[in-house]
């Protein structure tokens, strides 16, 4: 008995130690879809805000903020996003860090608001789209997120992050479903992934 106690300890320690060391690893949250559509006609899809309400399964909508300096698909524009249609509650702030058309776009998330959990308030991302022209034109499309390199953060902080890239995943992968719908099907559109009512963040 005390042999199976004193193994099942030495599980669950070498099991933690291994959940902290890939904590503390670069991670990178990420999911592609192949999209039958040519490359240019995904990046202007993508480039044009008011098809987010279309496709985005957390917000409702995004704009341009007033006091971006540049207009909107410029390095360095501002925009929100908002959780709900009439602005009130859960938001975040980005701003675009790279433009390369047809290839690449970098925006840093960051000014997280009004949500359930304090601990998420403080994290600020980088996310990437990502394109590649698959010739006949098909093109696939990626999103990438993980934690920006300008905050310095926990163990605590990195850990919490890896164990919620699963949720991560999943929305980029409902989002990109939903854009890969958009874009072939048109004025046809049959929405795959509706607007989630309820989240884990909502205050």
């Amino acid at each position: 008995m005390k042999k199976l106690l004193a193994g099942l300890v030495a599980v669950v320690t070498l099991s933690v130690v291994i959940l902290i060391a890939q904590a503390q690893r670069h991670v990178v949250t990420s999911h592609s879809v192949v999209i039958n559509a040519p490359i240019k006609e995904v990046w202007d899809f993508l480039s044009d805000n008011r098809h987010a309400k279309g496709w985005s399964v957390i917000f409702d909508h995004i704009r341009p903020l007033e006091s971006s300096p540049v207009a909107e698909g410029q390095i360095g524009a501002l925009r929100r996003c908002f959780r709900n249609d009439n602005e009130e509650g859960f938001f975040w702030d980005e701003r675009t860090l790279t433009t390369e058309p047809y290839k690449r776009r970098t925006l840093r998330t960051y000014n997280v608001s009004n949500t359930s959990w304090e601990l998420f308030e403080r994290f600020q991302f980088t996310a990437y789209q990502l394109y590649e022209d698959l010739g006949n034109g098909t093109t696939r499309l990626t999103f990438e997120g993980d934690l920006d390199d300008h905050t310095k953060y926990s163990v605590f902080e990195h850990f919490v992050f890896w164990v919620s890239q699963f949720e991560g995943e999943r929305v980029f992968r409902l989002n990109l479903e939903n854009i890969k719908a958009m874009i072939e099907q048109k004025d046809a559109f049959d929405r795959p992934h509706p607007w989630e009512p309820h989240s884990p963040f909502d205050a």
